[in-house]
């Protein structure tokens, strides 16, 4: 095969796009065997790590909205019976049991305020974790 300037030009071309590549999965190696510790870990695991986020966000917010839109329609049910009736329990049974009288003292803690909602949203989400 004739080598023109043209096929000459091509080929370093492709042995330059080979070394790159070369170069750049031997960055990779070397970064994969970083075992320093950092507060970012492995930069090679940063795009599955925040895919996880991502489902784990996507998660905790759909939890968060089902507990506020309980307690929205049944604030009024558990103010009457004082945060102490059975409606209220229904509610701190979905904590574990060392919460649940911490939890019942915070939501009558958090009664008097206007954005009470929000504060037993939170109440409940702190104590599921």
């Amino acid at each position: 095969m004739l080598k023109t300037p043209d096929t000459a030009a091509r080929l370093a071309r492709i042995a330059d796009a080979r070394t790159i590549a070369c170069m750049a999965l031997a960055g990779a190696l070397g970064l994969s065997g970083c075992t320093s510790a950092n507060h970012l870990g492995n930069p090679l695991t940063l795009p599955i790590r925040a895919i996880g986020a991502a489902a784990e966000n996507g998660a905790y917010d759909r939890e968060r909205a089902g507990v506020k839109s309980w307690i929205t329609e049944n604030e009024r049910i558990m103010r009457a019976e004082g945060f102490r009736g059975p409606v209220t329990d229904t509610l701190l049974m979905t904590l574990p049991d060392g919460a649940r009288g911490q939890a019942q003292r915070d939501l009558i803690e958090a009664a008097p305020y206007s954005d009470f909602t929000e504060r037993a949203t939170v109440i409940v989400m702190v104590f599921r974790r």
